[in-house]
């Protein structure tokens, strides 16, 4: 299967700032624009969910397409919440916000991924397919427990002062 332009930028970046934001929320614990990981998270994100609009080899538009239109609304989220105190909640909407897009990320690309490989005799041959929905539930498991995770750490901070 052939590649595009669009569709080799929309790949190296949607897959550069999955590990970057991996790298963050190790690091740092969450994602925020005020650094320069954050910065690139967040661009690389943006242009990522922007080509994933242009992209319809599969058709018209889909799931990826919606996931796509989430992640940007979960940005604009994210990044209104870094700018403008929400009812105190802010911090905890930046990080769900952040935190989900990772999510709204993997979720299109483990079915690419299991659509192309192993070469010879690929995984999940559609976006529904079994093996592709198992992986769909450990992620979404994964970032759940990662946005309590950072809620309950900016809580116990917040408490702390």
């Amino acid at each position: 299967m052939e590649i595009s332009l669009i569709g080799w930028i929309h790949t190296v970046l949607g897959t550069l700032s999955i590990l970057v934001a991996l790298i963050i929320i190790v690091t740092q614990g969450y994602i925020k624009s005020t650094n320069n990981l954050g910065k690139f998270y967040i661009i690389a994100t943006l242009i990522t969910a922007g080509t994933a609009l242009m992209l319809f080899k599969n058709g018209g538009f889909n799931l990826a397409h919606l996931l796509a239109v989430l992640t940007i609304v979960a940005i604009i989220l994210g990044l209104t919440s870094e700018k403008y105190n929400i009812f105190g909640f802010s911090k905890y909407i930046q990080a769900m916000s952040y935190t989900g897009s990772v999510l709204f990320h993997l979720i299109p690309g483990i079915a690419e991924v299991n659509k192309r490989l192993p070469i010879n005799n690929p995984m999940g041959l559609s976006v529904l397919d079994p093996v592709n929905i198992q992986y769909y539930l450990i992620f979404t498991i994964i970032i759940g427990i990662t946005i309590l995770v950072q809620w309950y750490f900016l809580w116990k901070k917040k408490s702390k002062s």
